[in-house]
């Protein structure tokens, strides 16, 4: 029998009345933990310092050539889901830095995000996989 997999965050109201919790593909785990590895900082899991992403490590310096910062960050994300996601080879990613303008409370504001896409095989079916995350910077805070 398939092992299941459960969404994230865990509904702990119905763990804790025996309902049944939420289960979701293979393909939607593994989306799931490449957006915690993304959201991550190192040395945020007690448990592995080395588990997180770079994107942390360089939210706030956006003064850095944007190309060195894409590919700093491509390295880092690639070695890490390289070493924490088994469940998936054949690994390739494309990060696109882009500029939003953003109008609130009569101020305008430039922020910057990254898109993150992400393909490879499924190990255990063989089957394609994609992923496509929008991350903003500086704070980073999702799309």
């Amino acid at each position: 029998m398939a092992k299941p997999y459960y969404k994230a965050p865990f509904d702990f109201k119905r763990f804790f009345e025996k309902k049944e919790l939420q289960k979701i593909s293979l393909q939607e785990s593994i989306s799931q933990f490449i957006s915690v590895i993304i959201t991550t900082y190192f040395q945020e899991y007690t448990f592995d310092d080395d588990f997180g992403s770079e994107i942390w490590e360089s939210d706030f310096d956006l003064l850095v050539n944007t190309n060195v910062l894409k590919e700093r960050i491509k390295k880092s994300l690639k070695e890490q889901i390289d070493t924490y996601e088994k469940r998936l080879a054949k690994v390739n990613l494309d990060i696109d830095l882009r500029e939003n303008i953003s109008e609130s409370s009569k101020k305008v504001r430039l922020k910057k995000f990254l898109k993150i896409v992400i393909t490879g095989v499924i190990v255990k079916t063989d089957e394609p996989y994609s992923f496509v995350g929008d991350y903003y910077l500086a704070p980073l805070s999702y799309k």
